[in-house]
């Protein structure tokens, strides 16, 4: 029998480690929320106001055959053909009318469209051209709201506070959280899957709050406390571990679609070297479990915040000043306009989404279509925005420090003149006397002070709304203040400053039930992998309803309860049964609910790309562990976690390709959550590419090191991946692999071909 080639036989143990282990069950195609929103509150009206005259319904005729109100007309084409290929703006006839290249071509024919606006349908393209419309215009509600059924909707209702149900088998519930969830599954008719096996747990809560595998230490440690509080010690040791900060500060990142740079166009590029400031903030908030009402009153005003020039609140607004400055070079007043909106909607959508789960961008040209957020409730928050600027350059020492150092150097410059004036005359005592003035001056002189991007207030005045999203088209002015749905009754106006200082505490009011309820859904999220409410940036009326209402609420105000401790809602999931259930089915279960919306079973999960990389990096035994700093240029280079890695707007490196390449999400708008795609290119890349082959290779170095026996080796690596020893088939086929060609002096090739196939594994690759 001709044996196979060396190369021929990884590829081989590789398919089959990589099938073993959990089942690999395809990811629906994802629905692309994010990129509905951008085309309800971009695109949508960008087209009403330049193309709809032209290219609607109403236009008679339709110009070139061509109508762009619905999504089946521009799929379509016009007379020319088709106009737009998702994905691909460079070839879309679209993007080319727009930019005015070709004079037959050219769209609108009065005048070509801002840069701001063609960069707008440029990146609506290269998302793919999501468009949630039908072949029909939507009736659009109209008439004035009433603010009193208004706020009977669920999501604006008060706390629910009432006692958890009671469940019938008391002996599975470990927390109230239980109770809510038994008392669902009782009325399906159906039982709880099985608790998960102890490595099983401790792998998942390892990966869930840390990012990081168990190590064969913590395995040990754990295994042998069979104790009544081994797994709320395990859960304290994890909360308690600056891993947590890095893992959970990530999510947050996602939320205010932090970037290290400004998107690049034509015209403008903005750099932020400082960025990563506020990155550590936010990591170190997490850690010392900064209460959430304080973390977000930090983040929308602690500039403003007593004590004055304090440099934790000058970096922590950063959530604002990261965000996207849109310029317009070409100086038209319909483009510096435009831009000017762009940059005010990108603070109100990250602020409204982010915290509250709302679409309040989508009032920025005309009354919510769907929920009660009037134009008049974006333009006062608007306002708010509207009255901040932006330092790119803030000391983080206070302004007498600032005042010090420049004396000191301007003391320098006049001691430096002097010098030069006395060796041009030639008088050497004088030279001296002046020389050793400066070197004591020039060592005498405050370092230069650390910088972050922040904001400050500029003024103090309402805006007016701008009729359909036209800042050149000012109407009625409206006071600054919070929205309507989400008071008691007329909001007071705001008057101090900018109004940041009285929108964060609105924002987490006892009067606002939102808040809570969006923060602790997110964290279900993350550890569930869908929310109690699925869209989680979106609590409104196109969102998802809760699937567990009272538990949402329950959760909600045990944070409240807690003084907003993030880390004891943490321990409540964590410590329930509910979270330690085994991810097995059943076919009874299965049919009677297949997606698992009543939770009788722990999800299946993909790891997101941090986690993946991170704990590779940690079982190769190359993991550098330093906490914050700069960002890292490269992630296919750095051993430092992927949070330290610079995240692109400008989309141009090698590191932004391999995050987008496992569904990273877009840094141009804040994230709710991460699509899950399954695409050949994830997996070749994790064979083909040289970063997981070098860590494979340190990998098996590190095994060399510790064994010369193959069976101490494969304990070894499995225990460090896999938080268990091999099975009977996995050790049989690692020996059948070393066995086909005599091992060599040296066999660390052979070993890293090994380690590479199990770091590709379903089993690494998910969280159990």
């Amino acid at each position: 029998m001709k044996l196979l080639s060396h190369h021929s036989r990884f590829l081989l143990i590789s398919l089959a480690i990589v099938c073993s282990g959990n089942n690999w069950l395809p990811a629906a195609p994802p629905v692309d929320r994010e990129g509905v929103l951008f085309f309800e509150a971009k695109i949508r009206p960008l087209l009403v106001k330049h193309c709809y005259a032209c290219h609607s319904r109403a236009s008679d005729p339709v110009e070139g055959g061509l109508r762009l109100d619905t999504r089946a007309g521009w799929k379509k084409g016009g007379d020319s053909g088709p106009v737009i290929t998702p994905g691909k703006a460079s070839t879309s006839r679209l993007l080319k009318a727009v930019l005015y290249t070709d004079e037959d071509l050219a769209m609108p024919p009065d005048a070509a469209l801002p840069v701001t606006e063609i960069n707008l349908l440029r990146e609506w393209i290269n998302r793919g051209a999501p468009d949630p419309r039908t072949n029909e215009i939507p009736k659009t509600t109209t008439g004035p709201i009433n603010w009193a059924a208004a706020r009977r909707y669920w999501a604006f209702r008060p706390l629910d506070t009432s006692p958890p149900p009671k469940a019938q088998d008391v002996s599975w519930v470990r927390t109230p959280i239980d109770q809510f969830i038994l008392s669902r599954l009782d009325q399906a008719r159906l039982a709880p899957a099985p608790r998960a096996d102890r490595r099983s747990l401790l792998r998942r809560i390892s990966l869930d709050i840390t990012g990081l595998p168990p190590t064969p230490r913590e395995q040990a440690a754990f295994s042998s406390d069979r104790s009544p509080g081994a797994w709320s010690r395990v859960i304290d040791r994890l909360l308690a571990s600056p891993a947590y900060g890095e893992r959970w500060g990530r999510h947050w990142l996602d939320v205010v679609r932090y970037a290290d740079d400004q998107l690049k166009t034509e015209y403008f590029y903005r750099s932020l070297p400082h960025a990563w400031r506020y990155r550590d903030w936010v990591v170190r908030a997490f850690n010392e479990d900064l209460p959430y009402d304080q973390f977000v009153l930090q983040q929308i005003a602690g500039d403003l915040l007593d004590p004055p020039h304090n440099p934790d609140g000058i970096v922590a607004v950063g959530m604002l000043g990261l965000g996207l400055l849109y310029q317009d070079d070409g100086g038209t007043p319909d483009g510096v306009a435009i831009a000017r909106a762009e940059t005010l909607d990108d603070r109100v959508d990250t602020v409204t989404r982010g915290l509250l789960g709302l679409t309040v961008s989508c009032a920025r040209c005309h009354d919510h279509k769907f929920d009660p957020i009037p134009t008049s409730d974006y333009y006062s928050l608007a306002g708010i925005f509207n009255n901040t600027g932006y330092v790119e350059s803030a000391p983080l020492v206070t302004p007498q420090a600032v005042k010090r150092r420049q004396a000191a150097l301007d003391y320098v410059t006049s001691l430096s003149t002097a010098l030069e004036a006395a060796e041009k005359k030639g008088t050497a005592a004088r030279q001296a006397d002046l020389a050793t003035a400066l070197a004591i001056a020039v060592r005498a002189t405050p370092p230069m002070p650390a910088l972050a991007h922040s904001v400050k207030d500029t003024g103090n005045k309402d805006m007016a709304i701008a009729l359909r999203g036209n800042l050149r088209k000012p109407g009625p002015v409206v006071p600054r203040r919070f929205l309507q749905a989400l008071t008691p009754g007329p909001p007071p106006a705001f008057t101090s400053g900018s109004g940041r200082l009285e929108l964060g505490r609105s924002i987490t009011s006892p009067t606002n039930p939102l808040a809570a309820r969006v923060i602790v859904n997110r964290l279900w999220q993350h550890h569930f992998g869908r929310g109690l409410v699925a869209t989680a940036s979106n609590f409104g009326s196109l969102g998802a309803r809760p699937s567990h209402p009272r538990l949402l609420d329950w959760l909600a105000s045990r944070l409240i309860a807690a003084q907003w401790s993030l880390k004891q809602v943490h321990r409540d999931i964590l410590l329930s049964a509910t979270y330690q259930l085994s991810t097995k089915t059943t076919p009874v279960q299965l049919e009677t609910d297949a997606d698992n919306l009543l939770l009788w079973r722990m999800p299946l999960r993909r790891l997101d790309i941090e986690a993946w990389r991170d704990s590779i990096l940690a079982v190769a035994g190359t993991l550098d562990r330093r906490i914050g700093g700069p960002a890292s240029s490269s992630l296919l280079t750095t051993s430092r976690r992927t949070v330290y890695g610079a995240v692109r707007r400008d989309n141009q490196t090698a590191s932004d390709a391999l995050l987008r390449l496992f569904d990273f999400p877009n840094p141009r708008a804040g994230s709710g959550g991460r699509a899950t795609t399954t695409v050949p290119q994830q997996q070749l890349f994790a064979l083909n590419s040289p970063f997981v082959q070098s860590q494979a290779h340190a990998l098996a170095q590190h095994l060399r090191q510790e064994s010369r026996h193959v069976d101490t080796r494969l304990d070894r690596v499995f225990r460090l991946l896999f938080a268990r020893g091999p099975t009977d088939s996995e050790r049989s086929l690692a020996h059948a692999f070393f066995s086909t060609t005599p091992a060599p002096h040296d066999d660390t090739g052979l070993w890293s071909q090994y380690c590479q196939a199990l770091l590709v594994s379903n089993e690494f690759l998910f969280r159990p």
